[in-house]
């Protein structure tokens, strides 16, 4: 009888969770909409971003950053975090100006983005705060 009881208790606790706007079948497709309308965006600004970095390769100025903080957003791509990035970023010697910046590392070059460490960027001519990590 108690394994019955946990049944029903798990359900409840289920139900308790779901949002009223994605219960019953009608629910679950607008659960489905909103999944793969969340999915769109994502991959809309992958997307953006690789535009972006492949623009930036070909036609950005370039300098250095050193990484003066670094968090993580929560963010996956193929098991590689997205992380942001406090940097101070120099360009043709000028003084250094501060620029936050997202971008997927890899797992593996994680520690070479710890604070104090230095790293090439590429800087957008047009927007001095739009770089790309080289």
């Amino acid at each position: 009888m108690g394994f019955l009881k946990d049944m029903r208790s798990m359900q409840k606790t289920a139900k308790d969770m779901t949002p009223p706007e994605h219960r019953g079948v009608a629910g679950g497709f607008r659960a489905m909409k909103d999944l793969a309308s969340t999915g769109a965006a994502v991959l809309g600004d992958m997307q953006e971003q690789n535009m972006t970095g492949q623009r930036l390769m070909a036609t950005g100025r370039q300098g250095t950053a050193t990484v003066t903080a670094i968090r993580d957003t929560g963010l996956t791509v193929n098991e590689n975090p997205q992380v942001e990035l406090d940097l101070q970023v120099t360009v043709d010697g000028a003084a250094p100006y501060a620029v936050t910046h997202r971008q997927v590392v890899s797992r593996v070059a994680i520690p070479a983005f710890q604070p104090g460490a230095t790293v090439p960027v590429r800087v957008d001519p047009a927007d001095a705060h739009t770089i790309l990590i080289a």
